[in-house]
Protein backbone atom coordinates (compact mmCIF):
# COMPACT_ATOMS: atom_id res chain seq x y z
CA UNK A 1 0.00 0.00 0.00
CA UNK A 2 0.88 3.68 -0.23
CA UNK A 3 0.08 6.89 0.86
CA UNK A 4 0.23 10.50 -1.32
CA UNK A 5 -1.23 12.72 1.06
CA UNK A 6 -0.31 13.23 4.30
CA UNK A 7 0.04 16.63 5.96
CA UNK A 8 2.47 17.14 9.09
CA UNK A 9 2.86 20.43 11.99
CA UNK A 10 4.49 22.27 9.51
CA UNK A 11 1.11 22.95 7.94
CA UNK A 12 -1.74 21.92 9.33
CA UNK A 13 -1.32 18.66 10.57
CA UNK A 14 -0.64 17.54 14.35
CA UNK A 15 1.82 14.74 14.12
CA UNK A 16 5.38 15.52 13.37
CA UNK A 17 7.34 14.17 10.53
CA UNK A 18 9.09 11.11 11.92
CA UNK A 19 5.78 10.14 13.97
CA UNK A 20 4.23 10.16 10.44
CA UNK A 21 7.55 7.84 9.11
CA UNK A 22 6.93 5.50 12.69
CA UNK A 23 3.21 5.46 11.68
CA UNK A 24 4.39 4.61 8.04
CA UNK A 25 6.70 2.06 8.63
CA UNK A 26 4.01 0.06 11.37
CA UNK A 27 1.89 -0.31 8.50
CA UNK A 28 4.88 -1.08 6.25
CA UNK A 29 3.45 1.24 3.06
CA UNK A 30 5.93 1.01 -0.01
CA UNK A 31 5.36 4.90 -0.95
CA UNK A 32 4.72 7.88 0.81
CA UNK A 33 4.44 11.45 0.34
CA UNK A 34 4.51 14.24 3.07
CA UNK A 35 2.48 16.85 0.90
CA UNK A 36 1.93 20.07 3.51
CA UNK A 37 0.04 23.08 2.73
CA UNK A 38 2.43 25.70 0.37
CA UNK A 39 5.41 24.31 2.23
CA UNK A 40 8.04 21.63 1.62
CA UNK A 41 10.06 22.58 4.91
CA UNK A 42 9.36 18.87 5.90
CA UNK A 43 12.09 17.09 3.61
CA UNK A 44 14.44 19.97 4.63
CA UNK A 45 14.01 18.08 8.33
CA UNK A 46 14.20 14.93 6.83
CA UNK A 47 17.67 15.76 5.36
CA UNK A 48 19.01 16.22 8.86
CA UNK A 49 17.95 12.48 10.41
CA UNK A 50 18.91 8.96 8.93
CA UNK A 51 15.19 8.26 8.09
CA UNK A 52 16.39 3.99 7.39
CA UNK A 53 15.84 4.43 11.56
CA UNK A 54 12.25 5.49 11.22
CA UNK A 55 11.06 4.28 7.42
CA UNK A 56 12.48 1.41 4.99
CA UNK A 57 10.34 3.47 2.28
CA UNK A 58 10.64 5.42 -0.50
CA UNK A 59 9.69 9.01 -0.11
CA UNK A 60 8.37 11.31 -2.64
CA UNK A 61 8.70 14.98 -2.14
CA UNK A 62 5.49 16.53 -2.27
CA UNK A 63 3.99 19.67 -1.62
CA UNK A 64 -0.08 21.42 -1.52
CA UNK A 65 -0.62 24.08 -2.81
CA UNK A 66 -3.45 26.39 -3.00
CA UNK A 67 -4.97 28.00 -5.58
CA UNK A 68 -8.09 28.57 -7.50
CA UNK A 69 -9.84 27.84 -10.71
CA UNK A 70 -12.92 29.68 -11.80
CA UNK A 71 -12.79 31.72 -9.23
CA UNK A 72 -13.18 29.26 -6.92
CA UNK A 73 -10.00 28.07 -4.01
CA UNK A 74 -8.75 24.66 -4.98
CA UNK A 75 -5.81 22.72 -4.26
CA UNK A 76 -2.81 21.57 -6.33
CA UNK A 77 -0.55 18.74 -5.53
CA UNK A 78 3.24 18.64 -6.79
CA UNK A 79 5.28 15.63 -6.54
CA UNK A 80 9.23 14.82 -7.12
CA UNK A 81 9.99 18.51 -6.73
CA UNK A 82 13.00 19.98 -5.54
CA UNK A 83 12.02 21.31 -2.31
CA UNK A 84 14.25 23.64 -1.69
CA UNK A 85 13.90 25.59 -4.92
CA UNK A 86 9.95 25.26 -4.00
CA UNK A 87 10.77 26.55 -0.47
CA UNK A 88 11.77 29.50 -1.72
CA UNK A 89 9.86 30.24 -4.69
CA UNK A 90 6.78 29.71 -2.21
CA UNK A 91 8.44 32.46 -0.02
CA UNK A 92 7.97 34.99 -2.92
CA UNK A 93 4.20 34.05 -4.03
CA UNK A 94 2.38 33.61 -1.21
CA UNK A 95 1.68 35.36 1.86
CA UNK A 96 1.74 34.35 5.56
CA UNK A 97 -0.37 32.38 7.22
CA UNK A 98 -1.86 35.23 9.60
CA UNK A 99 -2.07 37.75 7.22
CA UNK A 100 -4.41 35.41 4.86
CA UNK A 101 -6.33 34.56 7.90
CA UNK A 102 -6.71 38.46 9.35
CA UNK A 103 -7.83 39.35 5.50
CA UNK A 104 -10.15 36.14 5.44
CA UNK A 105 -11.59 36.67 8.81
CA UNK A 106 -12.84 40.13 8.84
CA UNK A 107 -14.25 39.29 5.07
CA UNK A 108 -16.33 36.04 6.23
CA UNK A 109 -17.51 38.02 9.47
CA UNK A 110 -19.07 41.02 7.37
CA UNK A 111 -20.41 37.79 5.08
CA UNK A 112 -21.77 36.40 8.21
CA UNK A 113 -23.46 40.10 9.68
CA UNK A 114 -25.26 40.31 6.26
CA UNK A 115 -26.47 36.59 5.86
CA UNK A 116 -27.97 37.35 9.35
CA UNK A 117 -25.35 34.62 10.81
CA UNK A 118 -26.11 34.68 14.87
CA UNK A 119 -22.84 34.64 16.18
CA UNK A 120 -21.01 35.31 20.28
CA UNK A 121 -20.86 39.38 21.14
CA UNK A 122 -17.19 38.39 21.88
CA UNK A 123 -16.48 35.85 19.65
CA UNK A 124 -13.82 38.12 17.66
CA UNK A 125 -11.85 38.28 21.22
CA UNK A 126 -11.34 34.28 21.14
CA UNK A 127 -9.81 33.77 17.82
CA UNK A 128 -5.73 34.13 17.66
CA UNK A 129 -5.43 34.52 13.89
CA UNK A 130 -3.11 31.20 14.13
CA UNK A 131 -5.89 29.17 13.39
CA UNK A 132 -8.29 27.80 10.38
CA UNK A 133 -11.13 30.45 9.69
CA UNK A 134 -13.79 28.04 8.37
CA UNK A 135 -12.81 25.75 11.41
CA UNK A 136 -13.55 28.81 14.14
CA UNK A 137 -16.13 30.23 11.94
CA UNK A 138 -17.96 26.53 12.07
CA UNK A 139 -17.41 26.44 15.82
CA UNK A 140 -18.94 29.62 16.29
CA UNK A 141 -21.80 29.69 14.12
CA UNK A 142 -22.73 26.04 15.48
CA UNK A 143 -22.99 27.35 18.80
CA UNK A 144 -26.37 28.68 18.10
CA UNK A 145 -29.58 26.80 17.20
CA UNK A 146 -30.91 29.65 15.26
CA UNK A 147 -28.28 29.57 12.47
CA UNK A 148 -28.87 25.81 11.38
CA UNK A 149 -31.63 26.93 9.00
CA UNK A 150 -29.25 29.09 7.37
CA UNK A 151 -26.78 26.37 6.22
CA UNK A 152 -27.09 22.37 4.57
CA UNK A 153 -26.81 19.59 7.58
CA UNK A 154 -23.65 18.51 5.95
CA UNK A 155 -22.10 21.77 6.71
CA UNK A 156 -23.86 22.30 10.08
CA UNK A 157 -21.86 18.49 10.54
CA UNK A 158 -18.45 19.56 9.36
CA UNK A 159 -16.16 22.47 9.35
CA UNK A 160 -14.83 20.71 6.15
CA UNK A 161 -17.86 20.57 4.26
CA UNK A 162 -18.79 24.55 5.17
CA UNK A 163 -15.78 25.32 4.04
CA UNK A 164 -16.13 23.55 0.62
CA UNK A 165 -19.83 24.47 0.46
CA UNK A 166 -19.89 27.74 1.52
CA UNK A 167 -16.67 29.37 1.98
CA UNK A 168 -15.21 28.22 -1.55
CA UNK A 169 -18.72 28.40 -3.31
CA UNK A 170 -18.87 31.63 -5.13
CA UNK A 171 -22.63 31.39 -5.87
CA UNK A 172 -23.39 30.86 -1.74
CA UNK A 173 -23.86 33.83 0.28
CA UNK A 174 -20.48 33.15 2.94
CA UNK A 175 -18.60 32.99 -0.04
CA UNK A 176 -15.02 34.40 0.71
CA UNK A 177 -12.89 36.54 -2.06
CA UNK A 178 -9.12 34.94 -2.65
CA UNK A 179 -7.93 36.97 -5.44
CA UNK A 180 -5.73 38.85 -3.77
CA UNK A 181 -4.86 35.97 -0.93
CA UNK A 182 -3.79 32.70 -3.19
CA UNK A 183 -2.13 32.43 -6.32
CA UNK A 184 -3.93 31.55 -9.65
CA UNK A 185 -3.76 28.41 -11.17
CA UNK A 186 -0.98 29.45 -14.06
CA UNK A 187 1.18 30.75 -11.32
CA UNK A 188 1.07 27.37 -9.17
CA UNK A 189 1.13 25.46 -11.95
CA UNK A 190 4.09 26.97 -13.17
CA UNK A 191 5.86 26.84 -9.98
CA UNK A 192 5.74 23.15 -9.59
CA UNK A 193 7.05 23.07 -12.98
CA UNK A 194 10.31 25.29 -11.78
CA UNK A 195 10.63 22.84 -8.84
CA UNK A 196 11.13 20.08 -11.43
CA UNK A 197 7.88 18.58 -10.24
CA UNK A 198 4.50 16.89 -11.44
CA UNK A 199 1.13 18.65 -11.26
CA UNK A 200 -1.75 16.65 -9.63
CA UNK A 201 -5.39 17.37 -9.20
CA UNK A 202 -6.25 15.92 -5.68
CA UNK A 203 -9.76 14.99 -4.49
CA UNK A 204 -11.64 16.77 -6.81
CA UNK A 205 -14.91 15.87 -5.21
CA UNK A 206 -14.57 17.63 -2.48
CA UNK A 207 -15.15 20.51 -4.63
CA UNK A 208 -18.71 19.28 -4.25
CA UNK A 209 -21.12 20.66 -6.97
CA UNK A 210 -18.32 22.44 -8.63
CA UNK A 211 -15.73 19.20 -8.67
CA UNK A 212 -17.28 18.64 -12.32
CA UNK A 213 -16.53 22.06 -14.28
CA UNK A 214 -12.91 22.42 -12.01
CA UNK A 215 -12.09 19.32 -13.40
CA UNK A 216 -13.45 19.91 -17.17
CA UNK A 217 -11.61 23.48 -16.68
CA UNK A 218 -8.32 21.96 -15.98
CA UNK A 219 -8.03 19.27 -18.18
CA UNK A 220 -9.37 21.83 -20.85
CA UNK A 221 -6.74 24.41 -20.42
CA UNK A 222 -3.77 22.74 -18.67
CA UNK A 223 -1.16 19.66 -19.55
CA UNK A 224 -1.38 18.36 -15.75
CA UNK A 225 0.49 15.16 -15.02
CA UNK A 226 -1.95 13.14 -12.99
CA UNK A 227 -5.05 12.89 -10.84
CA UNK A 228 -5.56 11.30 -7.33
CA UNK A 229 -7.76 8.69 -8.48
CA UNK A 230 -7.79 7.24 -4.54
CA UNK A 231 -8.92 9.48 -1.56
CA UNK A 232 -10.44 8.99 1.96
CA UNK A 233 -14.00 10.37 0.81
CA UNK A 234 -14.24 9.04 -2.93
CA UNK A 235 -16.95 6.45 -3.48
CA UNK A 236 -16.43 3.12 -5.45
CA UNK A 237 -18.15 5.03 -8.35
CA UNK A 238 -16.05 8.31 -8.27
CA UNK A 239 -12.40 6.64 -7.99
CA UNK A 240 -13.58 4.50 -11.22
CA UNK A 241 -14.43 7.75 -13.14
CA UNK A 242 -11.21 9.26 -12.58
CA UNK A 243 -8.99 5.38 -13.41
CA UNK A 244 -11.03 5.89 -16.71
CA UNK A 245 -10.25 9.83 -17.38
CA UNK A 246 -7.09 8.89 -16.27
CA UNK A 247 -6.98 5.99 -19.07
CA UNK A 248 -8.38 8.05 -21.89
CA UNK A 249 -6.06 11.00 -21.64
CA UNK A 250 -3.03 8.86 -19.83
CA UNK A 251 -2.53 10.58 -17.11
CA UNK A 252 -0.85 9.50 -14.13
CA UNK A 253 -2.70 8.26 -11.13
CA UNK A 254 -2.22 9.01 -7.22
CA UNK A 255 -4.21 8.04 -3.56
CA UNK A 256 -3.80 9.74 -0.15
CA UNK A 257 -5.69 9.80 2.64
CA UNK A 258 -5.28 13.46 3.40
CA UNK A 259 -4.20 12.86 7.26
CA UNK A 260 -3.74 15.33 9.48
CA UNK A 261 -3.50 13.51 12.53
CA UNK A 262 -5.60 14.84 15.67
CA UNK A 263 -7.11 17.52 13.42
CA UNK A 264 -8.84 15.54 10.97
CA UNK A 265 -10.17 12.36 13.68
CA UNK A 266 -10.95 9.60 12.07
CA UNK A 267 -8.87 9.87 9.30
CA UNK A 268 -5.70 7.05 9.69
CA UNK A 269 -2.70 7.08 7.73
CA UNK A 270 -2.96 5.09 4.50
CA UNK A 271 -6.82 3.59 5.48
CA UNK A 272 -8.19 6.85 5.49
CA UNK A 273 -11.74 6.02 7.20
CA UNK A 274 -11.17 2.59 7.37
CA UNK A 275 -11.47 1.02 4.22
CA UNK A 276 -9.15 3.23 1.54
CA UNK A 277 -6.63 0.93 -0.14
CA UNK A 278 -4.15 2.12 -2.62
CA UNK A 279 -2.38 -0.07 -5.12
CA UNK A 280 1.40 0.44 -4.72
CA UNK A 281 1.43 -0.44 -8.69
CA UNK A 282 -0.26 2.46 -9.35
CA UNK A 283 2.48 4.70 -9.06
CA UNK A 284 5.18 2.48 -10.86
CA UNK A 285 4.57 4.36 -14.21
CA UNK A 286 5.84 7.80 -12.74
CA UNK A 287 7.55 6.93 -9.61
CA UNK A 288 10.40 4.82 -10.63
CA UNK A 289 11.16 8.00 -13.36
CA UNK A 290 11.69 10.07 -10.06
CA UNK A 291 14.98 10.36 -8.38
CA UNK A 292 14.14 9.01 -5.11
Amino acid sequence: MIDLHMHSTYSDGSESCTSILKKCQEKKLDYISITDHNTALAYEELEKINIKDFYSGKIIPGIELNTKALNIPIEILGYGIDYKKINTLVEKIYISTKERNLLEFKRLYDKCLNYNIKLDKNFIDNYDYNSFISVFFHNEITKHPENKNLISEEAWNSSKVFYRQYMSDPNTPLYVEMDDLVPDFNTVFDLIKQAGGLVFIPHIFEYKNNAQIILDYILENYNIDGIECYYTTFTEQQTKCLLEICKKKKLYISGGSDFHGGNNPGVDIAIGYGNLNIPTDIVYSWANKLDL
